[in-house]
């Protein structure tokens, strides 16, 4: 026997020299048969041992529950009614007519929408964050099973059983099955955490939903195998330390088993994810550090949880298969994007050499990254992870291209858009802002997420700050798209300066030109700037001398701590001038109104272009506000009698940027 087996045989009062045979229970140690123990002991021992049965049947019946979801889900993208086949041949050609919907597409679309209405807003903020109800009742319906499951088939019964050669007296109750039947299910959910939070993610591909989604859920799953885990320690040592006598060698020789010696290495390992993970943790110690202590940490979780019950060890085996997959594939990727001819014609590794460019100041300071590289092709939303060497091979960030993805033939060009917070950011700001026309190698990997799809020729696009790289490449490939001609394609950008158009200078040019064929609407927020003005302004220890826009002057960049001059070109700012379809509002301090703002484009976006789809990106406020916004725009009821524009969808790109 092993000593995992020997040690529950001691504690179970079994004696297998005794036995006739052995009666298997899977991930349980065999029970003997007959029983020889007292009465009470063995009517213990049959309920201890058919609760463990249930236990596992109830692990099986979770996971069938998980993979039938998954395969509703994957069905029902199958069958969802595509645009192409809801309209004929005839208007897809001439896009001239409104568009027929059948009674099935009215009828999927009506329940979309009204799901939206009830389901997109946030609800309990203060506890789960910015997430949308859907996931939080997704959590609550997952958290009532795993109550209800864990509460039910125990027997609620005490024995009071004899310790042989003593006239001590053991008190046996329900409690050790209903340890064991969480500790069971903090097993079955362990390779659902590992799945939730993989970025070679296998719900991607069966949802098509981009895996930095399911963080909300990979969070709480994990603190919840915190509190089985919790729960399973404190009740087998109130068990083993107070019911079981003699005391206190019952409880010594319990604790010195290896079992549970790595039983309690799993409890401690636990512990560090859940403390590790709390956000002002996470703050205090900085993001790098939660990554890369998660990532190791987690996996000697899982070891322990082997040593601990190995009888389980197929849960353990599942993490650990996708932990390693994750890890394959992701240096896998890295190896394809960056092996290749070097320019001595021999093959080796090559990483990207990147051009940086910084704009700002301070707390402001935003860095421009180009570079060509042949890397896969991209669609718009989706991101890459950059590694810059030079600064740190430890870290990777996950930044969104804004440029689209060249045509077939051609090297790819990437373009970023980041905002210098901390860290290696911050770093990366300083080498721009050091030295003029600064480059450094950049590691990628990916691209990662979802396709973002635009099914409807109505799109508005809603970009705060630096979340323009998520939206720009959406709005570029809509406004040269035939298919969005008979809709209303609007880009809605929030910054915080006129200035900080030059970001994307070339592709504002691209904007403004389509802009003036009718092909796409442009409206800028400047939030900080009252609207354009001369004279000399002195901000954080610059002076400015500005201009008034498509005035042909020069203004003179003095940065006193340097004692450097730059010359910029006041043509810079000529962006922010309006024009047909490109309009710049400056608000003087305010935010702009987000409900006025979808109001306005679903009254102005035609009935010919079929439902609006919002796709947004920024500061998370700007999230929950549209959030709320497209919830209550949305009527199942309107759109089941053909009202289109009472069907609004939403995407928010949630991730860092």
């Amino acid at each position: 026997m092993t000593s995992a087996t020997m040690a529950v045989v001691e504690r179970h009062i079994q004696d297998e020299s005794l036995a006739k045979y052995l009666e298997p229970h899977f991930g349980y140690p065999s029970r003997t048969r007959p029983c020889v123990n007292d009465p009470g002991s063995c009517d213990y021992l049959d309920n201890v041992y058919w609760m463990h049965d249930v236990s596992m049947l109830y692990s099986y019946i979770m996971w069938g529950v998980i993979l039938g979801i998954l395969a509703v889900w994957a069905m029902l993208r199958l069958i969802n009614p595509s645009r192409r086949a809801s309209v004929p041949k005839a208007e897809l050609e001439t896009q001239a007519t409104a568009y027929p919907r059948g009674a099935y597409y009215r009828a999927w679309r009506s329940v979309a929408a009204t799901r939206q209405r009830y389901l997109l807003p946030e609800s309990f903020a203060s506890i789960f964050g910015r997430v949308t109800r859907i996931q939080v009742l997704i959590l609550a319906i997952m958290s009532g099973y795993l109550l209800v499951f864990s509460l039910v088939a125990i027997v609620y019964k005490t024995y009071i059983t004899p310790v042989k050669g003593t006239n001590l007296l053991n008190t046996r109750t329900g409690m050790g099955g209903f340890s064991d039947r969480i500790g069971i299910l903090a097993y079955a959910l362990t390779p659902l955490s590992v799945l939730l939070s993989s970025r070679e993610s296998i719900l991607s591909v069966v949802t098509g939903i981009s895996y930095q989604h399911f963080n909300f859920l990979h969070r709480w799953v994990g603190r919840i195998i915190f509190v089985q885990s919790f729960l399973h320690t404190l009740v087998w040592t109130i068990v083993e330390g107070k019911l079981y006598q003699p005391q206190p060698s019952v409880y010594r020789t319990f604790i010195a088993q290896p079992y549970i010696i790595w039983g309690c290495f799993a409890m401690l390992f636990i512990t560090f994810l859940y403390v590790f993970s709390l956000r002002r943790v996470i703050q205090w110690t900085g993001y790098e550090f939660f990554k890369k202590s998660h990532y190791i940490v987690a996996s000697l979780y899982i070891g322990a949880c082997w040593g601990h019950w190995d009888k389980l060890y197929f849960w353990m085996l599942a993490s650990l298969i996708v932990v390693l997959l994750d890890l394959g594939i992701r240096i896998l990727g890295i190896g394809l994007n960056h092996i290749g001819y070097t320019k001595s014609g021999s093959i080796g590794f090559t990483p990207a050499p990147a051009a940086l460019r910084a704009f700002g100041t301070g707390p402001d300071t935003v860095i421009r990254i180009d570079f060509s590289h042949p890397s896969p092709a991209w669609k718009p939303g989706q991101h890459f992870y950059l590694c810059f060497p030079a600064l740190s091979i430890w870290q990777s960030h996950p930044f969104t291209p804004s440029s689209l993805s060249p045509a077939a033939g051609t090297t790819p060009h990437h373009t970023y858009i980041v905002r210098a917070l901390s860290g290696e950011t911050t770093r990366l700001a300083t080498l721009a802002c050091e030295i003029e026309g600064a480059t450094t190698p950049v590691i990628l990997t990916g691209p990662y997420g979802a396709r973002v799809a635009l099914e409807t020729p109505n799109l508005l696009a809603v970009a705060g700050g630096t979340g323009i790289s998520f939206a720009l490449p959406l709005v570029i490939e809509a406004a040269g798209s035939e298919k969005h001609k008979a809709g209303l394609v609007q880009l809605v950008w929030v910054v915080r300066g006129a200035r900080d158009l030059a970001w994307v200078k070339e592709e504002m040019g691209v904007l403004r030109a389509r802009a003036a064929e009718g092909r796409v609407e442009v409206k800028v927020f400047v939030t900080r700037e009252a609207g354009p003005m001369e004279g000399e302004v002195e901000e954080d220890g610059v002076v400015v001398v500005e201009a008034k826009v498509g005035e042909k002057l020069e203004a003179v960049v003095d940065v006193k701590d340097e004692n450097t001059k730059t010359e910029v070109s006041v043509l810079d700012l000529a962006l922010a001038e309006e024009s047909r379809g490109f309009s710049v509002t400056y608000l003087g301090g305010a935010h702009p109104d987000l409900s006025a703002v979808v109001q306005d484009y679903i009254e102005r976006s035609p009935a010919s272009g079929g439902r609006i789809q919002v796709m947004a990106s920024g500061p998370a406020g700007i999230g929950s506000t549209l959030r709320s916004v497209v919830a209550k725009c949305n009527d199942g009821g309107k759109v089941g009698r053909g009202e289109e524009k009472s069907d609004v969808g939403l995407y928010w790109d949630d991730r860092f940027l």
